[in-house]
């Protein structure tokens, strides 16, 4: 069990410090700070795709209804009782 908790910390570890450094990372490359690189990724971004994947479910799920209301039987043939 503690092999599995120490597993779990060096990967808590070792993702946090991966995210800062792709974070310091990319804003090197976009001449902007740590903060709005973060600010950009954490606050807008994400929010903003997360919203547009609602929205695209919903159109999915709405064409769906449509679908399956406009739909005939593939057979003429009476159901057996």
């Amino acid at each position: 069990m503690n092999s599995l908790i120490a597993w779990g910390a060096r990967f808590v570890r070792f993702a946090f410090w991966y995210c800062t450094d792709f974070m310091v990372n990319l804003g090197n490359r976009t001449h902007t700070s740590y903060n709005e690189a973060n600010t950009w990724v954490l606050l807008l971004l994400i929010p903003g795709l997360l919203a547009l994947l609602v929205v695209v479910r919903l159109v999915q799920w709405f064409q769906l209804r449509h679908l399956m209301a406009a739909r005939r039987p593939l057979c003429s043939f009476p159901r057996p009782s």
